[in-house]
Parts: C-alpha cells; sequence; structure tokens
C-alpha cells in the first residue's frame, strides 16, 4: 500500500495523517483509462519523544543565485554541467551522507500540527507530524499539504529543539506541497539550496532527512531508482509528476522532508511510501523540487496555485482498441467525457457516446481521438497530464491535434482553473482528472 508519510499522534487515517479525515469518492466515467492508486490501511501510531541533533555550521563552499519571491530569495543551485558528470563528482562514501547530514540537519524542522474538537472549552489536541525544511531567509518552510491540512494549529521544532509557532501561508493539494512560516532567530536560520531535479541520473546516491515516527533527524540514504510520469497519491487528487522513485526509506513522519544529492542540494520533497503489511519495500517517492519551484511563488504571494483545467476524460488508445474500433491511429486519447462549462466544452469538443467492448475493457467510442497537445505527441493520460501540469497554468493557450470523423484538425482552446471541488475529490475508477 502507498502511504503519505506524515506521522498521525491518534489514528493514521488513509495516508498516516490523522490530520485528514476525509474519505472523498468522486466517479470519473466507467471508461476511462486507470491510474494505479493503492489502497491505504487505517494504522495506529504514537509520536516519539523529540531527538536533538548536533549543532552545525552553515554549509560551506555554496555557489546560490538568487530567485526573487514574495517572501524572499531563495537560495538556488547553478545549473549547468552533464548531469552525469555532476554525479561523479559527488561519489558514494558514507563521507558524503555525514557531510549532506552535517550540513542539512539545521534547515529541517519537524512539522506539529494541531486540531481542535468540538466541544465546550476545546484545547488544540496533537494530530500529526511530518517534516519541514527552510527555503529562504525570511522563515519559509516547505512541507507536504498532507502534513498541514485541516490543522487549526501548526508549530515547528528546530534541529536544537527549539518549539516555535507556525503559521500556514500557502497549500497546494494537487502537487501536495504546503509553505508554513515561523519566526525563526537569525542565528538559526539555514536555507536549504535549491538543486535541479531534472538533472537527477537514475542510480544517482540521494540522502533523506526527516522525523520517522517521530524519531527527529533520521538520515536515511539510497538511489534514484527511477523516473514516473505520474504516481496518484492514495486519497484525494493528488499527484507526483514526473516523481523520483528512491529506494532511501521513507516512513511516517517523513512527509516533507528534503531529498538530497550528495553536494547538498534539495531536489525532492519525500512524500510516499510502499509498504506493504506495514514493512519497507524500498519503493518510495518523493516530488520533483523543480515542481515546488513552479508553484511557491504563487503560495507564498496568495496561498495557492491556479492549475490548468481543461475539463475532459480519456482513455488510452491500445493496439487492441484501435483495431476493433476501427480507429485511423494506433496511439492517442479517446475522450470520454467533457465537464459542462470546462475549457473542452467551450471549444467543441466531443465525447463518446456508443459503449463498446475491446477486449477486457469498455470504452465510448465515437468520441474526438487527441494525438497531441502543442505539437507534442500524446499517448497516454499521464503523458497528457504531465504536459500540462509542467508547462502550463490556468489562463494559458492550449491546441490539441484531434481526429474528428476522420479528419485531422486543430482546437484551440483557453485553459480553466481546476475547481476547488475537484481538487478535494478523488478520481475513482478513472485517469487523474484534467
Amino acid at each position: 500500500m502507498l502511504i503519505l508519510c506524515a506521522l498521525g499522534l491518534a489514528m493514521v487515517v488513509a495516508g498516516c495523517d490523522a490530520a485528514d479525515d476525509r474519505a472523498s469518492a468522486a466517479n470519473a466515467p466507467a471508461a476511462a483509462q486507470a491510474t494505479s492508486t493503492a489502497q491505504v490501511a487505517v494504522t495506529p501510531a504514537a509520536n516519539a519523544p523529540a531527538g536533538q541533533a548536533p549543532a552545525a555550521q552553515a554549509p560551506a563552499a555554496q555557489a546560490p543565485t538568487q530567485v526573487g519571491s514574495a517572501g524572499g530569495g531563495l537560495t538556488t543551485a547553478p545549473s549547468g554541467g552533464a548531469p552525469a558528470a555532476q554525479a561523479a563528482q559527488v561519489g558514494t562514501s558514507t563521507d558524503t551522507v555525514i557531510r549532506v547530514y552535517r550540513d542539512w540537519r539545521p534547515s529541517t524542522v519537524a512539522v506539529i500540527s494541531s486540531v481542535v474538537q468540538p466541544g465546550f472549552r476545546s484545547e488544540p489536541q496533537p494530530a500529526g507530524t511530518g517534516t519541514g525544511f527552510m527555503i529562504d531567509d525570511q522563515g519559509h518552510i516547505l512541507t507536504n499539504n498532507h502534513v498541514v491540512a485541516d490543522a487549526d494549529r501548526l508549530e515547528v521544532t528546530l534541529a536544537d529543539g527549539t518549539t516555535l509557532p507556525a503559521r500556514l501561508v500557502g497549500r497546494d493539494s494537487r502537487f501536495d506541497l504546503a509553505v508554513i512560516r515561523a519566526a525563526v532567530p537569525a542565528d538559526r536560520l539555514r536555507p536549504t539550496t535549491l538543486g535541479d531535479s531534472d538533472q537527477l541520473q537514475v542510480g544517482e546516491q540521494v540522502v533523506a532527512i526527516g522525523n520517522p515516527y517521530g524519531l527527529e533527524g533520521t538520515v536515511t540514504t539510497g538511489i534514484v531508482s527511477g523516473r514516473r510520469p505520474v504516481v496518484a497519491e492514495p486519497e484525494g487528487d493528488g499527484v507526483l509528476v514526473n516523481a523520483i522513485q528512491t529506494d532511501a526509506s521513507i516512513n511516517p513522519g517523513n512527509s516533507g522532508g528534503p531529498l538530497l544529492n550528495g553536494r547538498g542540494e534539495v531536489v525532492g520533497v519525500t512524500t510516499l511510501g510502499l509498504m506493504p503489511n506495514g514493512g519497507q519495500a524500498g519503493l518510495n517517492f518523493a516530488i520533483p523540487i523543480n515542481n515546488a519551484r513552479r508553484i511557491l511563488n504563487d503560495l507564498i504571494a496568495s496561498g495557492s496555485y491556479p492549475h490548468p483545467f481543461v475539463g475532459i476524460a480519456t482513455a488510452e488508445i491500445t493496439p487492441t482498441i484501435a483495431a476493433q474500433l476501427g480507429l485511423p491511429v494506433q496511439q492517442g486519447l479517446l475522450v470520454q467525457d467533457v465537464t459542462r462549462g470546462s475549457a473542452a466544452a467551450q471549444a467543441g469538443l466531443r465525447a463518446g457516446s456508443q459503449q463498446q467492448d475491446a477486449g477486457a475493457r469498455r470504452v465510448a467510442a465515437g468520441g474526438d481521438v487527441i494525438i497531441a497537445a502543442d505539437g507534442n505527441p500524446v499517448r497516454r493520460p499521464e503523458d497528457f497530464l504531465s504536459y500540462l501540469e509542467l508547462n502550463k497554468r490556468a489562463g494559458d493557450a492550449l491546441t490539441l491535434t484531434i481526429i474528428r470523423d476522420g479528419q485531422q484538425q486543430d482546437v484551440s482552446l483557453t485553459l480553466g482553473q481546476r475547481p476547488a471541488t475537484q481538487a478535494q475529490s478523488q478520481p475513482g475508477a478513472g485517469q487523474p482528472g484534467r
């Protein structure tokens, strides 16, 4: 089962986060292509006493550049150079892990969320704990949305054991990211350096720092095992686009922590772990830091990010479907449903209306077939979703190349903003909504 790795202090519900006890169930069209999403069991968990890590000096030999944001400059690593050569400079020795931990443990915090139960003179009750890390000199801290969602009160615990109140600045359920802010004393501010997750190589060493099961300041290491176009979260419509797969252990309480490369640059935000029967399987996932950088300024400035929304459900065309439906193409997306009032509806996209069996699947035939987005071929629903999320935002123009009644044509539309109700719903048996 896929676990959202925020540790609950009471009852861990659908992904190790007791602060989020929502149960969502919105059904996508039955013919839509399913995206693999595992069910998560309810598991009790308790917080362990906060540990303390030795103090460390600020990292040396950094060559950052400053990127302006509404809340202060983000420290980013300089780009350039061949990825393989960069990885080779670091090596995979134990010394690398020791150095990365020593330099960046002070930047990592425990995030504690509390909720107020209804009742007379109710006091905030601990609900969950996760991890976060400092991203600028203004006290902004990046973490997972599911760590802080529905919390009435937030606190952070620094590496030296100091606990400070924090407030929510902005959050995004789609990318499962949130920014909080605390008045961290100047002498304990240790902003991380944000790397370039597009430069990560499969096989490259990575280091995760977090608070698994309440054990603060825990470090694990492994390699980048692969990159996955889309990994759907076990609840809601959260997606990890171009997800980083790693065998570095990610357990409940690690959510929102930094995944660092051997140079000490943050390349991901640890989020999901596959834990069959409650044990580690070495299949863990992190959000690429480039995805976070895409939305950080919006979260800090306005509290949210306008994700693009086309308003369609689609099914992947397989050779079997193409042959049985007599389609003129061997790959692409069959439009299965069009949301009323959406950008797709306004542009006149047509959904299939003839239910037909194609092998073991049942699809709605007769609708438009999408073969490209802005000239980029799309074969699977994941391709389309990735292109939209990594290249577009609400209000942008999009040109879809479609086949209708055997003829190829281009359809232009202006992307809408993903509805709030859509952002909180579960796509069910269909592919992630677009």
